[in-house]
Protein backbone atom coordinates (compact mmCIF):
# COMPACT_ATOMS: atom_id res chain seq x y z
CA UNK A 1 0.00 0.00 0.00
CA UNK A 2 1.18 3.71 -0.84
CA UNK A 3 1.76 6.22 1.77
CA UNK A 4 -1.71 8.18 0.07
CA UNK A 5 -4.12 5.29 0.42
CA UNK A 6 -3.36 5.16 4.10
CA UNK A 7 -3.76 9.06 4.43
CA UNK A 8 -7.10 8.23 3.08
CA UNK A 9 -8.11 5.36 4.82
CA UNK A 10 -7.61 7.51 7.80
CA UNK A 11 -9.24 10.51 6.72
CA UNK A 12 -12.48 8.34 5.65
CA UNK A 13 -12.04 6.57 9.19
CA UNK A 14 -11.78 9.97 10.64
CA UNK A 15 -14.79 11.49 9.24
CA UNK A 16 -16.83 8.46 9.91
CA UNK A 17 -16.23 8.43 13.73
CA UNK A 18 -16.35 12.19 14.72
CA UNK A 19 -19.61 12.37 12.97
CA UNK A 20 -22.35 12.38 15.94
CA UNK A 21 -24.67 9.25 16.04
CA UNK A 22 -25.01 6.84 19.14
CA UNK A 23 -21.35 6.10 19.93
CA UNK A 24 -20.85 9.97 20.85
CA UNK A 25 -24.23 9.86 22.39
CA UNK A 26 -24.24 7.31 24.67
CA UNK A 27 -20.44 7.80 25.59
CA UNK A 28 -21.39 11.96 26.63
CA UNK A 29 -24.33 11.02 28.60
CA UNK A 30 -22.45 8.47 30.68
CA UNK A 31 -19.37 10.80 31.53
CA UNK A 32 -21.56 13.54 31.91
CA UNK A 33 -24.44 12.70 33.75
CA UNK A 34 -22.04 9.17 35.38
CA UNK A 35 -18.60 9.53 36.02
CA UNK A 36 -14.83 9.60 33.54
CA UNK A 37 -14.38 6.13 34.75
CA UNK A 38 -18.07 5.46 32.95
CA UNK A 39 -17.59 7.33 30.55
CA UNK A 40 -14.02 5.78 29.58
CA UNK A 41 -15.27 1.84 29.82
CA UNK A 42 -18.06 2.99 27.44
CA UNK A 43 -15.53 4.11 24.96
CA UNK A 44 -13.33 0.83 25.07
CA UNK A 45 -16.58 -0.87 24.61
CA UNK A 46 -17.53 1.50 21.73
CA UNK A 47 -14.31 0.44 19.98
CA UNK A 48 -14.38 -3.24 20.71
CA UNK A 49 -17.65 -3.09 18.77
CA UNK A 50 -15.65 -1.29 16.23
CA UNK A 51 -12.76 -3.74 16.38
CA UNK A 52 -14.66 -6.31 15.59
CA UNK A 53 -16.30 -4.42 12.79
CA UNK A 54 -12.72 -4.31 11.69
CA UNK A 55 -11.59 -7.93 11.65
CA UNK A 56 -14.83 -8.72 9.94
CA UNK A 57 -14.30 -6.26 7.36
CA UNK A 58 -10.30 -7.40 6.60
CA UNK A 59 -11.49 -11.29 6.35
CA UNK A 60 -14.12 -10.22 4.24
CA UNK A 61 -17.32 -11.24 6.24
CA UNK A 62 -19.04 -7.87 6.09
CA UNK A 63 -19.16 -7.96 2.27
CA UNK A 64 -21.00 -11.23 2.62
CA UNK A 65 -23.46 -10.13 5.13
CA UNK A 66 -24.24 -6.95 2.69
CA UNK A 67 -24.83 -9.05 -0.32
CA UNK A 68 -27.20 -10.99 2.10
CA UNK A 69 -30.50 -9.38 2.47
CA UNK A 70 -31.77 -11.47 5.17
CA UNK A 71 -28.90 -11.11 7.73
CA UNK A 72 -28.76 -7.34 7.19
CA UNK A 73 -31.99 -7.36 7.78
CA UNK A 74 -31.96 -9.26 11.25
CA UNK A 75 -29.16 -7.10 12.37
CA UNK A 76 -30.89 -3.61 11.17
CA UNK A 77 -33.93 -5.07 13.34
CA UNK A 78 -32.33 -5.90 16.40
CA UNK A 79 -29.91 -2.74 16.39
CA UNK A 80 -33.12 -0.74 15.83
CA UNK A 81 -34.48 -2.33 19.07
CA UNK A 82 -31.83 -2.62 21.39
CA UNK A 83 -31.48 1.39 20.03
CA UNK A 84 -35.25 2.09 20.68
CA UNK A 85 -34.52 0.29 24.55
CA UNK A 86 -32.31 3.23 25.13
CA UNK A 87 -34.56 5.71 23.82
CA UNK A 88 -36.83 4.33 26.41
CA UNK A 89 -34.90 4.07 29.04
CA UNK A 90 -33.53 7.59 28.97
CA UNK A 91 -36.89 9.40 28.85
CA UNK A 92 -38.49 7.21 31.46
CA UNK A 93 -35.04 8.41 33.47
CA UNK A 94 -35.85 11.96 32.29
CA UNK A 95 -39.46 12.02 33.55
CA UNK A 96 -38.58 10.20 36.73
CA UNK A 97 -35.56 13.55 37.14
CA UNK A 98 -37.91 16.07 36.47
CA UNK A 99 -40.29 14.58 39.41
CA UNK A 100 -37.95 13.63 41.52
CA UNK A 101 -35.31 16.94 42.73
CA UNK A 102 -31.91 15.95 43.07
CA UNK A 103 -29.13 17.60 45.28
CA UNK A 104 -26.49 19.01 43.33
CA UNK A 105 -23.19 20.44 45.13
CA UNK A 106 -22.71 24.37 44.95
CA UNK A 107 -18.82 24.01 44.79
CA UNK A 108 -16.98 22.26 42.43
CA UNK A 109 -16.70 17.83 42.88
CA UNK A 110 -13.70 15.85 42.25
CA UNK A 111 -13.98 14.41 38.51
CA UNK A 112 -13.61 10.36 39.47
CA UNK A 113 -14.20 8.59 42.43
CA UNK A 114 -16.59 6.48 44.05
CA UNK A 115 -19.70 9.11 44.66
CA UNK A 116 -20.37 10.42 48.38
CA UNK A 117 -23.43 8.51 50.53
CA UNK A 118 -24.57 11.74 51.62
CA UNK A 119 -25.16 15.18 50.17
CA UNK A 120 -22.88 18.00 51.10
CA UNK A 121 -24.00 20.64 53.35
CA UNK A 122 -23.77 22.72 50.92
CA UNK A 123 -25.89 21.08 48.23
CA UNK A 124 -28.60 22.71 46.37
CA UNK A 125 -32.50 20.69 45.67
CA UNK A 126 -32.66 21.39 41.66
CA UNK A 127 -35.60 20.24 40.02
CA UNK A 128 -34.23 18.00 37.27
CA UNK A 129 -31.08 17.61 38.33
CA UNK A 130 -29.50 14.12 37.93
CA UNK A 131 -27.10 13.13 40.71
CA UNK A 132 -23.52 12.26 40.08
CA UNK A 133 -24.42 8.60 41.89
CA UNK A 134 -26.14 7.87 38.40
CA UNK A 135 -22.89 6.48 36.71
CA UNK A 136 -23.21 2.64 35.45
CA UNK A 137 -20.60 0.02 36.73
CA UNK A 138 -17.98 -1.09 34.72
CA UNK A 139 -19.17 -3.97 33.13
CA UNK A 140 -22.69 -1.91 32.21
CA UNK A 141 -20.77 0.83 30.77
CA UNK A 142 -18.64 -1.47 29.17
CA UNK A 143 -21.52 -3.25 27.32
CA UNK A 144 -24.02 -0.07 26.83
CA UNK A 145 -20.77 1.05 24.53
CA UNK A 146 -20.31 -2.56 23.15
CA UNK A 147 -23.41 -3.38 22.01
CA UNK A 148 -24.69 0.35 21.06
CA UNK A 149 -21.69 0.17 18.01
CA UNK A 150 -22.29 -3.49 17.28
CA UNK A 151 -26.21 -2.41 17.23
CA UNK A 152 -25.33 0.32 14.48
CA UNK A 153 -26.27 -1.80 10.95
CA UNK A 154 -24.74 0.86 8.75
CA UNK A 155 -21.31 0.03 9.70
CA UNK A 156 -21.77 -2.28 7.64
CA UNK A 157 -21.92 -0.43 4.37
CA UNK A 158 -19.22 1.82 6.11
CA UNK A 159 -16.62 -0.74 6.19
CA UNK A 160 -17.81 -2.24 3.20
CA UNK A 161 -17.25 1.10 1.41
CA UNK A 162 -14.41 2.32 3.40
CA UNK A 163 -12.35 -0.98 2.67
CA UNK A 164 -13.22 -2.19 -0.84
CA UNK A 165 -12.61 1.76 -1.92
CA UNK A 166 -8.84 2.11 0.15
CA UNK A 167 -7.46 -1.10 0.53
CA UNK A 168 -6.28 -3.39 -1.99
CA UNK A 169 -7.23 -7.08 -2.31
CA UNK A 170 -4.27 -7.78 -2.32
CA UNK A 171 -2.72 -6.03 0.52
CA UNK A 172 0.16 -8.21 2.31
CA UNK A 173 -0.29 -9.49 5.59
CA UNK A 174 1.89 -6.79 7.31
CA UNK A 175 0.21 -4.14 5.61
CA UNK A 176 -3.04 -5.12 6.97
CA UNK A 177 -1.93 -5.35 10.57
CA UNK A 178 -0.80 -2.01 10.09
CA UNK A 179 -4.30 -0.79 8.94
CA UNK A 180 -5.66 -2.49 11.94
CA UNK A 181 -3.71 -0.79 14.66
CA UNK A 182 -3.79 2.70 12.76
CA UNK A 183 -7.26 2.25 12.92
CA UNK A 184 -7.99 0.95 16.57
CA UNK A 185 -5.43 3.63 17.68
CA UNK A 186 -7.20 6.48 16.24
CA UNK A 187 -10.69 5.10 17.04
CA UNK A 188 -9.57 4.58 21.10
CA UNK A 189 -8.25 7.77 21.10
CA UNK A 190 -10.71 9.74 19.93
CA UNK A 191 -13.45 7.64 22.16
CA UNK A 192 -11.00 8.24 24.73
CA UNK A 193 -11.24 12.08 24.52
CA UNK A 194 -14.65 12.53 24.01
CA UNK A 195 -15.22 10.73 27.16
CA UNK A 196 -12.93 12.78 28.98
CA UNK A 197 -14.15 16.01 27.32
CA UNK A 198 -17.96 15.10 28.42
CA UNK A 199 -16.04 14.24 32.12
CA UNK A 200 -14.88 18.05 32.44
CA UNK A 201 -16.27 19.28 35.95
CA UNK A 202 -17.44 22.66 34.62
CA UNK A 203 -19.28 21.04 31.47
CA UNK A 204 -20.74 17.57 33.74
CA UNK A 205 -22.13 19.86 36.33
CA UNK A 206 -23.87 21.63 33.61
CA UNK A 207 -25.45 18.42 31.99
CA UNK A 208 -26.26 17.14 35.56
CA UNK A 209 -28.33 20.49 36.47
CA UNK A 210 -30.22 19.66 33.38
CA UNK A 211 -30.43 15.98 34.01
CA UNK A 212 -33.80 15.66 33.36
CA UNK A 213 -33.58 17.39 29.32
CA UNK A 214 -30.46 16.03 28.96
CA UNK A 215 -32.04 12.40 29.00
CA UNK A 216 -34.96 13.38 27.49
CA UNK A 217 -33.18 15.10 24.51
CA UNK A 218 -30.69 11.55 24.17
CA UNK A 219 -34.00 9.12 24.41
CA UNK A 220 -35.86 10.77 21.74
CA UNK A 221 -32.74 10.73 19.85
CA UNK A 222 -32.47 7.30 20.06
CA UNK A 223 -35.62 6.88 19.43
CA UNK A 224 -35.31 8.66 16.20
CA UNK A 225 -32.28 6.61 15.40
CA UNK A 226 -33.70 3.47 15.90
CA UNK A 227 -37.25 4.48 13.48
CA UNK A 228 -35.03 5.15 11.17
CA UNK A 229 -32.94 2.00 11.31
CA UNK A 230 -35.79 -0.12 11.18
CA UNK A 231 -38.08 1.90 8.16
CA UNK A 232 -34.54 1.34 6.21
CA UNK A 233 -34.52 -2.80 7.22
CA UNK A 234 -38.67 -2.81 6.37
Amino acid sequence: MEVSQYLALLGLWIAGIVAPGPDVLVILRNSSLGSRAAGVLTAVGVMTGNLVWITLSLTGVTVLISQADTAQRLIQVAGALFLGWLGVSGIRAGLAARTAPAAVPAGPAPPTGPAPSTVSPGAVPLPGAVPRGRAPGPARAFVLGLVTNLSNAKAIIFFVALFANVVPAGARWWETALVFVLLVAVGLAWFTAVAWMGSVERLAATFRRHGAVVELASGALFLVLALALLVSAL
